[in-house]
């Protein structure tokens, strides 16, 4: 919907100047590019870039109540917001505007910080109430949206995107070095920490308030508290659908175009089949990976899709990426994202965001599902860890471990042995698990190794580990992704790349009630026997043919295994032994020769864990060395994808 940000001093007398808001605005243009709003007073400054959805003639922001002693700027969709209002204006509450955010000034007005608990919706907001002059920093449950602050020598700043921040004199770029250590084990950073020294996320369920330079957090939602259901099987699936179908009208609640990402798959599929249910007329986009002319094998999806398509009758755009295009790609990937992550479905997602955002304002996609019903195949871990247990305790810990641990990384079974010897949430490291302590021990300098030792980023699932006590393994799994892997990883780069081309991403996977509905489903809903997101699919048999629900699940990535092996293989040592990674002080450059050397065999472990060091070094060149020469390669070059950042 747009980019919002602001400063708040603790001096009440100064009038933040409009270069500084300016200076903000302009690195969030892309989110917004349809109208730019300021307001300014007395130790306040808000800024809004607005991408015009809902009530697009008079919804204009920063938004004041009736007397102008609250402001806002939101960014996001409050999907109830027709109820709220009806609910609000029988209270004697008077609209200015036909603008879905105007909703959360009234219920501030009604309920004060408790408004969140009314809230169904993606959001990001910031409320400054000038009575208590107070600022109220607030993120949706599922961190859908996301936000930024500082602290400042005089106040606070906040905004979308990191970038708004950095154009502030007072904020340095300084790699953060705990987020290095977390980044190599999981792929991503953990919220409230970001790769900037000094710059936080605000976690998803969470609100700030922010006085007088002091800081208080707040959590207002946690699914932990959900009952388990009572219905059977059918009745869980029929309420499933309902619940479905409710959702994605509401998401499709908008005044320009609407698409669909649409893969082969289920969760897209499902989308899709609600959508058009509720009589929307839609665009749909799939994309493929090809080499040489010729579809790649394994991710190439654009036959099933356009089956599924051609079924509802949308407007369907295929398009094809080859392995040429993604040097160049990777530059404005890593620009557009803000802090490494090293997560290859963010290339898919940049090529198929960009065509989309030339024919659609709006996209739905089926993000979230896998996390919620239980669509990995690390989800079935579980039951074998129960088969692994049964085992004699001797047999265990003095024959299977010991002889785990002499296998080389990556050989199949080594980690789950690990893995199935300890309880769940003092070893669970999530989707995205790409270094263990051991290899990044192997890797580091002996000045990493004295900065991290003791650290251990898996702290932040083990601190879990007793509220988790009542949920059965698998549900634990699913907690900790959700809380974790599913905010800092999948949707930030779906908000941020899809953004970057001023697309708004929908997810009704994602709607609260929907991820409510799920978390009170015991494992065995989820993954029975060996299928995956049971229920989901049991849900969906009156709407979709059985060949979409039991095709086998290719997932939204790239090959960047291959990748690796073959055509960017010139890119990652170029990258990964130059004098200026090596001189960064991170990594032992005999442990990178090796793992470049391990990775040539096109292992996935060993590929994934190059390209997570090569995007930590597209990021150091454009953020802390902010050259945007140096990051490409000579294809890259002439097509000038970035800009050096500034600030």
């Amino acid at each position: 919907m747009c980019g919002i940000c602001g400063v708040v001093y603790n001096e009440n007398d100064f009038i933040p100047p409009v270069y500084l808001l300016n200076n903000m605005c302009r690195q969030l243009f892309h989110r917004g590019p349809d109208e730019r709003g300021m307001h300014r007073e007395a130790g306040l400054g808000l800024g809004f870039q607005r991408l015009s959805i809902i009530d697009r003639r008079s919804g204009h922001q920063p938004m004041a109540n009736e007397d102008e002693t609250l402001w806002l700027v939101c960014n996001g969709e409050i999907y109830n917001y027709h109820e709220l209002r009806e609910m609000l204006q029988a209270k004697g509450h008077k609209f200015a505007t036909r603008s879905d955010v105007e909703v959360i000034l009234h219920l501030y007005e009604e309920e004060g910080d408790n408004l969140l608990a009314r809230l169904r919706g993606m959001f990001a907001f910031a409320l400054w109430d000038g009575k208590k002059r107070q600022l109220m920093l607030a993120r949706d449950r599922l961190g859908i949206k996301p936000l930024y602050y500082t602290m400042l020598p005089r106040g606070l700043a906040f905004a979308s995107e990191i970038k708004a921040l950095l154009t502030l004199p007072e904020v340095k770029t300084i790699p953060n070095t705990e987020a290095l250590h977390s980044y190599l084990t999981f792929r991503y950073v953990p919220a409230p920490e970001t790769f900037f020294q000094g710059i936080r996320k605000v976690k998803p369920a969470h609100y700030l308030i922010c006085r007088q330079g002091k800081i208080s957090e707040h959590r207002y939602w946690d699914y932990l508290s959900i009952t388990a259901t009572g219905y059977n099987e059918d009745e869980c699936a029929e309420s499933l659908l309902d619940l479905l179908q409710q959702t994605v009208k509401q998401h499709l609640q908008s005044e320009v175009p609407v698409g669909v990402f649409l893969s082969s798959g289920l969760d897209s599929s499902t989308i899709l089949a609600l959508a058009a249910g509720a009589g929307a007329n839609l665009n749909t986009f799939s994309l493929g990976f090809c080499r040489d002319g010729q579809p790649h094998p394994g991710f190439w999806e654009l036959s099933g899709a356009r089956e599924i398509a051609d079924m509802y009758r949308t407007r369907h755009r295929e398009i094809e990426v080859s392995p040429h295009q993604i040097p160049g790609a990777l530059a404005a990937i890593v620009r557009q994202v803000e802090e490494p992550l090293g997560d290859p479905t963010e290339i898919p997602l940049y090529f198929i965001s960009r065509a989309a955002a030339e024919d659609v304002t709006v996209v739905l996609s089926g993000e979230g599902a896998d996390e919620i019903f239980a669509g990995y195949e690390i989800y079935l871990e579980p039951q074998a860890a129960r088969l692994f247990q049964l085992l004699p305790a001797f047999i265990r810990r003095q024959l299977i471990v010991p002889l785990a641990g002499l296998l080389p990384a990556g050989f199949p079974g080594k980690n789950f042995v690990r893995r199935a010897s300890t309880f769940l949430p003092r070893w669970y490291r999530g989707v995205g698990f790409t270094f263990s302590e051991e290899e990044k021990s192997m890797l580091y300098t002996a000045q990493m190794k004295q900065a991290t030792a003791g650290k251990d980023p898996g702290d932040i699932t083990a601190a879990n580990a007793e509220r988790l006590e009542k949920l059965d393994p698998l549900n634990q799994m699913l907690y900790l992704d959700t809380q974790f892997w599913l905010s800092d990883d999948t949707l930030l780069k779906a908000d941020k790349i899809t953004m970057a081309h001023a697309l708004e991403l929908r997810v009704p996977f994602l709607d609260h009630r929907v991820v409510e509905f799920a978390a009170s489903l015991p494992a065995g809903f989820k993954v029975k026997g060996k299928t995956l997101k049971y229920i989901l699919k049991k849900a969906t048999e009156v709407i979709l043919p059985d060949a979409v629900i039991n095709r086998k699940k290719i997932g939204f990535t790239a090959p960047i295994s291959s990748w690796i092996t073959a055509e960017l293989r010139p890119y990652a040592e170029d990258l990964l032994t130059s004098p200026r990674f090596l001189e960064r002080g991170y990594f032992n450059p005999q442990a990178v020769a090796d793992l470049l050397a391990a990775s040539r065999k096109g292992i996935c472990v060993q590929t994934r864990q190059v390209y997570t060091l090569m995007v930590l070094e597209l990021w150091h060149r454009l953020f802390i060395d902010g050259d945007c020469e140096a990051v490409m390669s000579p294809e890259s070059l002439k097509q000038r994808v970035c800009l050096p950042v500034t600030g």
